[in-house]
């Protein structure tokens, strides 16, 4: 059966996609390289940006029988992007096809247009299936790239994981932790671990491709909200125009009213709106539903095999430009008829039979 693409699926379900983002020398090449030798990656194809850094070991990709494909001349971001998009669709053509792709992109890369490609190009979307983006940052050297490069902020604060280098750098096994406070500082919601973790993980996997169990993590509703660190940023807030807000539902939501939710986010805000991810659980549904958008661009939502740890509840990341988190707060309580407990008509609402979803809210700003 064709899908709406106009391809034919390579596989029954999407194919799972991660993207592999990095400043310039941050190590995400040596990480790669150590990731593909595990059994779990087996059948990975992997496509290359490369602008301006070293290029992935010779032998790597004399053995790696086509598995291996460079994107020269440009970044993903930018020139090369139509080409990227090429590649997918080639790959999407393969038989057999790739049980799993991983996306590096060069140093110098913004990672929204290359999610927001993968989400959204038409030939494609039906096909492949997102399933996180990770940052390698190189911990030696601390906030300096950080505040020397927005680009390099950009691939933290949108990071669904991010993978720590050179802590062998450091003095003692506290001496990264600076890093970890600074980049939580930045990107709360997100997982922070060393390579040697990630590489355990992904080796303790046996039931396939690691990536075909992979999401982007739902916060644990155990977890603090607020990290301990040494600098003077909303722990929500990336800048005085960039933040983040977590949505919440501990009880099952109705795919109607997320749906409305979306709808009203992406259509009537979606130039404020940076990404969306996260676990929605809908109602009637034991499997977490994952859902992911870039700008205004929706990724098909599908369920996943299973829910990520101990963790069963709605939670949703949004990362905003110059908006209020507050109206989002308001709009995803309002559309899944939630009222919050810190408004006066709570108790009216909560107890009202005859409250419907989607109340109306005022201006976003």
């Amino acid at each position: 059966m064709m899908s709406r693409s106009g391809i034919e699926p390579a596989l029954g379900t999407p194919i799972p996609v991660l993207v592999l983002s990095g400043f310039l020398g941050s190590g995400k090449t040596t990480l790669l390289n150590a990731m593909l030798k595990l059994p779990a990656l087996a059948g990975t194809a992997v496509v290359i940006n490369e602008f301006g850094e070293v290029s992935l070991d010779h032998h790597l990709v004399q053995s790696a029988d086509d598995g291996v494909i460079e994107l020269t001349n440009g970044c993903l971001c930018c020139t090369v992007r139509g080409k990227l998009i090429d590649t997918l669709e080639a790959l999407l053509t393969r038989d057999p096809a790739p049980a799993a792709i991983i996306i590096e992109t060069t140093g110098l890369a913004d990672p929204l247009p290359v999610l927001a490609a993968i989400m959204s190009a038409p030939k494609i979307c039906d096909n492949l299936s997102l399933r996180g983006l990770f940052t390698v940052f190189d911990a030696a050297a601390g906030s300096d790239t950080l505040d020397r490069f927005d680009e390099a902020r950009h691939q933290i604060m949108l990071a669904d994981r991010i993978i720590l280098s050179k802590t062998d750098l450091l003095n003692g096994p506290e001496g990264h932790k600076p890093a970890v406070d600074l980049l939580a500082a930045i990107n709360p919601e997100c997982t922070i671990q060393t390579p040697a973790e990630l590489l355990d993980e992904i080796a303790a996997c046996t039931s396939g491709s690691w990536l075909e169990e992979t999401a982007p993590a739902a916060r644990s509703a155990g977890q603090p909200d607020n990290h301990v660190h040494h600098h003077g940023h909303d722990i929500n807030r990336h800048s005085e125009r960039i933040c983040c807000v977590t949505l919440r539902a501990d009880k099952p939501v109705k795919r109607s009213q997320l749906d409305l939710f979306l709808e009203l986010m992406l259509s009537a805000h979606g130039d404020h709106v940076l990404r969306i991810k996260g676990l929605v659980k809908v109602e009637g549904k034991e499997k977490p539903l994952l859902v992911q958008a870039a700008g205004s661009r929706l990724s098909s939502p599908e369920f996943l095999p299973a829910w990520p740890g101990d963790v069963e509840h709605t939670s949703l990341v949004v990362f905003l430009e110059d908006m209020d988190p507050g109206f989002v707060t308001d709009l995803f309580a309002s559309a899944t008829n939630r009222p919050l407990v810190d408004r006066a008509d709570h108790q009216a609402l909560a107890d009202n039979p005859l409250a419907i979803d989607g109340l109306r809210l005022g201006n976003p700003k």
